[in-house]
């Protein structure tokens, strides 16, 4: 346009020039400074036009929000540092050694041997040689102390090496595998002994004690020869059985231990002995985490019969640019399409909505069918905390994930005149795509099968409100998934990772392989196997009364287990089915929600929430905007006060509150894994860090127009 007007001035001035008789150079100045001045206010009104028909069709909106938190987790679980450095060295490859004068085995123990385990680990852990070490053996003994932990150890300790009292439980071919792996320990430790010289446990025993680890030796037998021999030392018959026993056991963990790819057997084995490790409790604070939240707003109208919205949105750490986090065991240490916006990453612009709609009518019932990426987080119930309503669909309760799908809605209150702003709307959305970059390495057989049956994973809802009268409502959520896999794609920085080896196909791994992860390397997440179906119900009321807006939601939820997942870490964590169980299990959940009226002088609000979640309750609220994780998924309780101060009305106010979140089980938010209480959670459930009690306070400032 710009061009066009200068074109515009040069033809004009031209003319004027051609035709001008006797024009000084003064007035020929003046003419062309006047011509410059008209030619910029014609350029003001084109562009002043041009701004104009653009927010004709084009609606643009700008929230900001800087907030700045004070976390504190209380009684978190997590590995004692024993059983941590004991992963750590393993996967390292140094917490063992058969080696003859390794530099991390040269000390002596009280019987003058070199154990084979690292030295400065078993003196690290224990006022005296290795006691932690020793006392997790003493521990899991159900010679000693019978516990379910320890029977359980036992059990599978002595399948895994073929103890004749534990033979008439195993099959033929059991009994022969455990025979085999027992040879192989023999001939380890035979060599290790054999390495050592002259210096076996004192001159009773000599140089036969590498004469008895022997290929073809049963354990039974070994503890007997052991057990004599410690009675030729002068021990009396108990605590030289015992001694004996522990010899084996130790002699089978420094096999297990001197590398990093175990049998299904040794699984099962380092499994139930780390059930028996009592996990450490710690306090950690943040004293401040600073967030910036941009959403940009754009809607646009074409006619009565057709519009468009969509919705922009950047979630920002102030100091921080990545878009994976370490792996914490919860979906907001995961990089997905579900959350992505909603978990504070770096300053990459992510489309929260974006979708058209189509209206028209039939007789008295208007109807209309839209496409696109959905408006499914912060709907109905949301409106209270966020000041605001932010225009969601499903009840927030429920369904707080980001999923591009469909929905054709009915509304009834042109027929139905008792029902007021009542309607029907059906939804579809895709959960995840198996057909599109997928490669599976993380499946059966550590990729072999390139591409196992996983089907796309789809998503079904129903949300019906049957009553509107713009004071109170009454709504109706249900959902769902069809098909639902163990996993979304995504990517995550996991502290290490787990492979197998399938070799009969029978989708139980027969061998798995762990790395540590050193270079915190990023990795793709993605599905290996249908898991089964989940369904979702919600009812929320909600109104305002006497000046106060309030709501009151139940909710529950329902696996229908069918399948299990293929990625071994899954199945080494024991979470590779839906609710750790092969039957349905029901979850529900309350939530209750109340604000004031606007307060004399301030103009502010007060509010306050509740919500509890049932030990199998499980939400789709992933994408809820929450640095903790989603509280409407906590199996427990999350108590929630805020208060809101408007500055210049709506368009900037002032947000300060406080939650705390006390936990009853593990595995808030997931589907997969059997929840366990807190209190009850051993080692297994607590190799990522397990939160009990989490105490929040915020404040913020937000801009909106």
């Amino acid at each position: 346009m710009k061009k066009i007007l200068s074109l515009i001035f040069l033809v004009i001035f031209s003319a004027t020039f051609a035709y001008a008789e006797d024009v000084t150079l003064e007035e020929l100045k003046s003419q062309i400074t006047d011509l410059q001045g008209e030619v910029l206010k014609m350029s003001r009104r084109v562009d002043k036009n041009e701004v104009h028909r653009i927010l004709d069709k084009v609606d643009i909106g700008v929230e900001l929000r800087s907030r700045v938190e004070s976390l504190s987790y209380k009684d978190t679980r997590a590995l004692p540092m024993y059983a941590n450095d004991m992963l750590g060295l393993w996967m390292r490859g140094y917490m063992t050694t058969f080696d003859s004068g390794s530099a991390i085995d040269t000390a002596t123990d009280g019987m003058g041997l070199t154990d084979g385990f690292n030295d400065s680990y078993m003196i690290t852990n224990g006022a005296t040689h290795g006691s932690q070490f020793q006392a997790l053996m003493n521990n899991l003994n159900a010679q000693v102390s019978p516990s379910t932990e320890a029977q359980e150890f036992q059990m599978n300790y002595a399948k895994l090496v073929g103890f004749s009292a534990i033979q008439p439980m195993m099959t033929a071919d059991e009994i022969a595998a455990a025979q085999r792996y027992f040879d192989d320990v023999l001939q380890a430790n035979a060599s290790f002994y054999n390495a050592q010289g002259d210096g076996a446990p004192g001159g009773a025993m000599g140089d036969d004690l590498a004469g008895m680890l022997v290929a073809g030796t049963s354990p039974d037998a070994l503890v007997g020869n052991l057990t004599a021999a410690f009675q030729g030392m002068g021990i009396d018959a108990t605590t030289a059985q015992m001694q004996a026993m522990q010899f084996v056991q130790f002699a089978v963990l420094r096999y297990m231990f001197d590398d990093t790819t175990l049998t299904h057997q040794e699984v099962n084995t380092f499994k139930s002995m780390f059930k028996g490790i009592e996990p450490r409790k710690y306090e950690h604070n943040n004293s401040s985490l600073f967030t910036n939240k941009l959403r940009i707003r754009l809607n646009s109208k074409v006619n009565s019969n057709l519009s468009f919205a969509g919705r922009l949105a950047m979630y920002k750490v102030w100091g921080d640019a990545t878009d994976v986090q370490w792996m914490d065991g919860t979906y907001k240490s995961m990089y997905l399409d579900g959350n992505a916006g909603a978990v504070p990453t770096d300053d990459k612009i992510h489309v929260e909505r974006a979708y058209f709609v189509y209206n028209n009518a039939m007789g008295p019932i208007d109807w209309h069918f839209s496409f696109g990426r959905r408006p499914s987080v912060n709907g109905p119930g949301a409106e209270n905390k966020e000041y605001a309503s932010l225009g969601g669909s499903p009840v927030s309760h429920i369904i707080q994930w980001q999923f591009d799908g469909a929905s054709l809605q009915f509304n009834f209150e042109n027929l139905i005149e008792w029902l007021p702003g009542s309607f029907v709307k059906f939804c579809y959305g895709k959960g995840y795509e198996s057909g599109w970059g997928s490669s599976n390495a993380t499946a059966a057989n550590n990729g072999l099968i390139a591409t196992p049956e996983v089907d796309d994973v789809e998503f079904l809802g129903v949300i019906v409100r049957f009553y509107d009268d713009e004071q109170y409502k009454l709504w109706y959520n249900y959902a769902k998934g069809v098909g639902v896999t163990d996993g979304f794609t995504g990517s995550v920085v996991m502290p290490f990772s787990v492979t197998g080896q399938d070799y009969d196909l029978d989708g139980e791994y027969d061998e798995y392989m762990l790395d540590p992860n050193y270079t915190a390397g990023s990795s793709r997440t993605e599905a290996t196997a249908e898991v089964g179906d989940m369904e979702w119900h919600a009812l929320l009321a909600q109104g305002e009364t006497f000046g106060f807006s309030w709501f009151a939601s139940a909710a529950m939820s329902k696996s229908h287990p069918d399948g299990r997942s293929k990625a071994a870490m899954y199945q080494f964590m024991d979470q590779d089915r839906m609710l750790g169980s092969t039957d349905s299990k029901t979850g529900t959940s309350y939530w209750f929600g109340i604000a004031t009226p606007d307060l004399p002088f301030t103009g502010g609000k007060f509010g306050f929430e509740y919500n509890q979640g049932s030990k199998y309750w499980v939400s789709m609220t992933a994408c809820e905007d929450d640095t903790v994780g989603s509280k409407l998924a906590v199996r427990g309780k999350v108590y929630e006060m805020y208060y809101h101060q408007p500055i210049v009305g709506q368009r900037l106010f002032a947000t300060i509150g406080y939650q705390k979140f006390d936990y009853d089980y593990t595995g808030s938010g997931s589907y997969l894994g059997a929840p366990v209480k807190i209190e009850d959670a051993n080692a297994i459930n607590t190799m990522m860090a397990v939160a009990d009690k989490v105490e929040k306070i915020y404040a913020s400032f937000t801009y909106r127009y």
